[in-house]
């Protein structure tokens, strides 16, 4: 198809909680100067979308695209795009890893409320769209694609979705692990899963990964986690005691919170030793208000961080590299579980928000 006026695609529309998504068709324009066309291969599904059909996040005030994770076949390149954002020489064909979440540098999925007029992302779903969720995601000039190798699996690198720049910002701003601290993740969905492989990444001395089922704990230890202790099996009582024995009373020198939950918050201050850091990642939404011993802050010298998403656009970058130098031997293409074609979106947003899956996928090609 060369016309590109005569282009049409289909993209998932979000109206508000409670209604169900619709698949509209949309005509598909031609990229910008500076900008990119691209076929969606694979959508990766966010725990934050299942946060947005369960109203957790404020409804738009117009149907919206969206959908955040996203791996596409270049189709067409606006005027003067020879190569990446890394640089990397592209061409029509070329498979890529792209995400919203990092326009010009900027930080933008998430980072204003959604349905606020001036807020780039998400957008209404009758316009030209970076959008995952869809046959085509228009990319305008400044949003971060990277060229993802010959030989790396498409699915090895929308394994951790944007959980794992999440992740990489985090560690950007906490200052990255060093060798021989002891850490602690809350939570083993993506963001914790990304935590752990980070984490083990700096040569801790002791790594526990605290989260629930059995299943996403032995993918933990396949990624570094030197111990897991089930939500399931023990009371937060229980946990304490046990890393308290670990660590020989000392407590964490790093916990990281990839749980989404408020509740986790005060548990891992608990948790959390003399001039401790506690990075918070995945409290996105939900009740905002958690209880603090500022007290016991402050005579411990502890630092608290939060992170939203990606510190850098070169942080998406660095999951193609992950994935291709860790992911054939860490598995990374199998956390992929549930796989849904693009008219049944709204089964894959529930499988994640369940936590049934520990990553879905949306395949627009497949039907």
């Amino acid at each position: 198809m060369t016309d590109a006026a005569a282009r049409t695609g289909r993209r998932v529309a979000f109206h508000a909680p409670g209604q169900p998504l619709e698949l509209r068709y949309v005509d598909v324009p031609a990229p910008e100067p500076g900008g990119v066309l691209v076929r969606v291969v694979i959508a990766g599904v966010c725990g934050t979308d299942a946060h947005r059909l369960n109203g957790d996040i404020p409804a738009p005030k117009v149907p919206v695209a969206f959908g955040h994770e996203g791996i596409g076949r270049i189709e067409m390149l606006g005027e003067g795009v020879t190569a990446d954002s890394a640089g990397e020489p592209v061409a029509v064909g070329d498979l890529v890893y792209f995400s919203p979440a990092q326009v010009d540098g900027f930080p933008v999925a998430g980072s204003a409320t959604p349905g606020d007029d001036k807020a780039p992302w998400p957008v209404p779903a009758d316009r030209a769209s970076v959008a995952t969720y869809q046959d085509w995601a228009w990319l305008a000039k400044g949003v971060g694609f990277f060229r993802i190798p010959e030989g790396t699996p498409p699915e090895a690198v929308i394994a951790f979705g944007c959980a794992m720049p999440t992740a990489i910002g985090g560690m950007t701003r906490l200052g990255g692990v060093k060798a021989g601290q002891v850490v602690v993740v809350q939570g083993c969905g993506p963001v914790g899963l990304s935590a752990t492989l980070l984490a083990s990444l700096g040569g801790p001395s002791q790594l526990i990964v605290i989260g629930a089922p059995d299943e996403r704990l032995e993918v933990a230890q396949r990624l570094g986690a030197t111990a897991t202790l089930s939500l399931d099996a023990t009371t937060r009582e229980e946990r304490a005691a046990l890393i308290a024995e670990l660590t020989g009373g000392c407590m964490a020198d790093v916990v990281i919170e990839a749980t989404g939950r408020i509740e986790a918050f005060d548990e891992g201050m608990a948790l959390l030793g003399v001039e401790g850091r506690y990075l918070v990642l995945g409290i996105y939404s939900g009740p905002p208000m958690a209880q603090l011993n500022v007290v016991r802050m402050v005579n411990f010298s502890q630092q608290i961080i939060g992170n939203l998403g990606p510190a850098r656009i070169e942080d998406l970058k660095t999951v193609v590299d992950l994935a291709r130098d860790h992911g054939k031997w860490l598995g990374f293409a199998d956390l992929v579980t549930h796989r849904y074609p693009l008219a049944r979106t709204d089964e894959a947003i529930r499988a994640v928000g369940s936590g049934a899956a520990i990553k879905a996928v949306v395949l627009p090609e497949t039907g």
